[in-house]
C-alpha cells in the first residue's frame, strides 16, 4: 500500500495534473462562452468532437510534462531537490513509455475528429519535444515558445470552430504576454540550477537586474492592455477582472524594479498563476445569458 501511495504522488507530482485540468477548464470555458458561442450551449456540450479535441489536449499536456522531467532531471537536483527525489519513484524509461502511450492516446482521439486535427496535434507533440529537447535552451526562443505551447489548446478550438474576432486576439494577447512574464520569473528564481545546465535564459544572457527591468515592462504593456480591455462593453462583466488585473499586474512590476517588500519570485510567479486561474473562471462572466443556458444543462443532467 505504501508503494502505491509513492506511486500515485509521484504520478502527480510529475504530470501536474492541477495545470492540465486547468487547461480543460480554460478550454471548455473557452468553447462554450467565447469560440462557440454561435452554439446553443447544450449542442456544443453534445458534441463529441469538442469531448475529442479537449481530452487530446490533456493527453498532450499530461506527456509534456513527462517529456520535461526527462530532460530537466539534472538541473532539477539543483533547483527542486525534495519535488526531484518525489518524482525520481520513476525511472527515465518509465517516464518515455508514458510520454509514447500518452501522445498515441491523444492522436487517435484527434484522429477521431479529423485528419487535419490528428496533424495538428502531431505537429503540437512535436513542437514540445523540440522545446524540451534543444528550444529551450536558446535565448529568448525557449521563452516565447513555452508562453506558445501554453495557449496551443486554446488555439486548438479556435481553428476548430474558426471564430475570429478583435476581442478574442485581444484576450489572447493578453493570456499570452501574462504567460511569457511567468515564464521569466520561473528563470529568475531557477537562475542557479539553469546555469549549471548551459541553458541560455533571460537571466543568464542579460543578467538579473535586466531581467527584472524588462518583465516589469511587459507587466506595464500588460497593465495597459488590461486596462483597454476593461473599456471594451463587449468583454461583459469580464471588465471586472481586467479593471483588478491593472492593480495586480502593476504591484508586481513595481517590486521587480524597487523590491520594496521583498517578495521572492515564487510567490510573484504563484500570484500571477493565481490570477490565471482567476481570469480563467472570469470566463464565466463573458456572457451571463450563456452562463444561464450553461446551468440550465448541467440541472437538466
Amino acid at each position: 500500500m505504501p508503494s502505491v501511495k509513492r506511486n500515485l504522488l509521484t504520478f502527480f507530482s510529475v504530470t501536474r495534473l492541477q495545470n492540465a485540468f486547468l487547461v480543460v477548464l480554460a478550454q471548455y470555458l473557452s468553447a462554450i462562452f467565447i469560440l462557440g458561442s454561435t452554439y446553443p450551449v447544450a449542442d456544443l456540450l453534445q458534441n463529441l468532437e469538442l469531448h475529442l479535441l479537449v481530452g487530446s489536449s490533456f493527453f498532450v499536456v499530461t506527456a509534456g510534462y513527462l517529456i520535461n522531467q526527462y530532460y530537466d532531471h539534472p538541473k532539477d537536483l539543483i533547483n527542486r531537490p525534495v519535488k526531484t527525489v518525489i518524482d525520481g519513484q520513476w525511472s527515465l524509461s518509465s517516464l518515455m513509455r508514458g510520454y509514447l502511450l500518452l501522445n498515441f492516446i491523444a492522436f487517435l482521439m484527434a484522429l477521431k475528429v479529423s485528419l487535419l486535427a490528428a496533424l495538428f496535434f502531431v505537429g503540437y507533440i512535436m513542437t514540445i519535444w523540440l522545446y524540451s529537447h534543444r528550444i529551450r535552451s536558446l535565448f529568448i526562443w525557449g521563452s516565447v515558445l513555452s508562453a506558445f505551447l501554453a495557449v496551443s489548446p486554446i488555439v486548438a478550438l479556435f481553428l476548430y470552430y474558426r471564430h475570429f474576432e478583435s476581442r478574442i486576439l485581444l484576450f489572447a494577447s493578453f493570456l499570452f504576454l501574462l504567460l511569457w512574464v511567468l515564464v521569466q520569473l520561473k528563470d529568475l528564481n531557477n537562475l542557479k540550477g539553469d546555469l549549471s545546465s548551459g541553458l541560455h535564459s533571460l537571466p543568464i544572457q542579460l543578467g538579473e537586474s535586466k531581467t527584472r527591468n524588462i518583465t516589469a515592462g511587459m507587466l506595464f504593456v500588460l497593465a495597459f492592455l488590461g486596462l483597454g480591455l476593461s473599456l471594451r462593453a463587449d468583454l461583459g462583466q469580464m471588465q471586472l477582472y481586467f479593471s483588478a488585473s491593472v492593480a495586480v499586474l502593476v504591484f508586481v512590476a513595481i517590486e521587480l524594479i524597487f523590491s520594496f517588500m521583498g517578495v521572492s519570485y515564487l510567490k510573484m510567479r504563484l500570484l500571477l498563476k493565481f490570477w490565471v486561474l482567476l481570469g480563467t473562471l472570469s470566463i464565466l462572466l463573458f456572457d451571463l445569458n450563456r452562463l444561464h443556458q450553461l446551468k440550465a444543462f448541467i440541472f437538466a443532467l
